[in-house]
């Protein structure tokens, strides 16, 4: 288990003060299972701009996909890495935060202008992906003005930085939730105890939710989502009881055999949520009997918008969600490749590199 690091104030952090280096230790991921340890520059912001020296960086399970078979966001040779906490290291001119800061953000934001950002779909932002800021598995991490304007925060003196760090999967689940219609009676089946599943459960259980049941293969994984009140189950035990009972359904395994098999689990007039993403160029087939008739809803969140965002924040901060439990140990840089085979093997669910 990870340990929550200390948290300070500029004070404490006296590097903010001192020349900052020209070069840095960073993962670069050459080619799928082709990941390596390299010295390269350190970034210099700009106007706007933030440099980050990482305090705590999380693995993600999009970072796990790009390492086994590539992803179409993340360029290879590249950077790796996108969830971080930290400390500001330099500011450009007009930045929202003062060298020395404490801060925990995302790495995208919104351009605020185009077709869908003007029609409250900031999440399909045609620019979105395109200006994201990857490299969080290195010494620095450089944060564009864009982002840094919105989706950027001072971390609060009481939150670990490796907690801090999680603030962008839990805006992913923030995004999911804010597209559900459920109340404290609601029946909700989460599919995949990963990372993501997990947090699932804990940002429906903190709004109220009783009925929440967790499936999938994984005892250890299981019991962490047992441990925050929800009913679990091997995912071969779903179909044994009543497998219509549930009004949501939530998928997270981006496994297509799972996605076709979601849909029988849902009540007649229930909403089946695809959010685990499967491969480029697979497709899905369900029972369009059973979708018309039974009036079975399917969503399929993307990525998220500065709403979700700040509802991510307001749950670190201020929610009573102990998400100590998703972390399974801080490592080095240089222990990347050990750290990626055991995410591979399914041993741990996050890990938290320091730099």
């Amino acid at each position: 288990m990870a340990v929550p690091s200390e948290t300070g104030k500029v004070d404490d952090f006296p590097h903010a003060m001192m020349s900052i280096p020209n070069t840095m230790k960073a993962l670069v991921l050459k080619a799928p299972q082709d990941l390596f340890l390299q010295e390269v520059p350190i970034p210099e912001p700009g106007p706007g701009d933030l440099l980050i020296q990482v305090k705590a960086a999380t693995t993600c399970g999009t970072d796990l996909k790009a390492y086994r078979r590539g992803h179409p966001m993340i360029p290879m040779p590249g950077p790796l890495g996108h969830e971080y906490s930290g400390v500001v290291a330099a500011a450009g001119d007009g930045a929202p935060f003062a060298p020395g800061t404490a801060v925990m953000g995302v790495h995208s934001a919104p351009c605020r202008e185009c077709y869908w950002c003007l029609r409250n779909q900031e999440n399909l932002c045609e620019s979105i992906m395109s200006t994201i800021a990857l490299g969080s598995y290195a010494e620095y991490l450089l944060i564009p003005s864009r982002i840094a304007r919105v989706n950027v925060f001072e971390k609060p003196k009481g939150l670990p930085f490796e907690i801090a760090s999680l603030l962008e999967p839990l805006a992913c689940v923030a995004q999911g939730t804010s597209l559900l219609d459920f109340t404290p009676e609601s029946s909700v089946l989460v599919i995949g105890p990963g990372a993501i599943g997990l947090m699932f459960v804990a940002a429906l259980r903190a709004a109220g939710v009783k009925d929440v049941t967790l499936a999938g293969r994984n005892p250890d994984r299981l019991a962490v989502g047992a441990q925050w009140g929800a009913s679990t189950c091997h995912v071969s035990e779903i179909v044994r009881g009543d497998p219509r009972r549930f009004d949501i359904v939530i998928e997270c395994t981006g496994q297509v055999e799972i996605w076709e098999k979601s849909v029988d689990f849902a009540r007649r007039g229930g909403v089946v949520m695809l959010f685990g993403g499967c491969p480029s160029g697979t497709r899905a087939s369900f029972d369009t009997r059973r979708l018309h008739y039974d009036q079975i809803a399917l969503l399929s969140p993307f990525h998220f918008g500065t709403g979700a965002v700040r509802q991510a924040y307001e749950w670190l901060v201020h929610s009573r969600m102990d998400l100590l439990p998703l972390l399974s140990g801080a490592r080095r840089l240089d222990e990347s490749r050990q750290v990626f085979e055991d995410l591979e093997a399914g041993r741990g669910l996050k890990y938290v590199f320091q730099p």
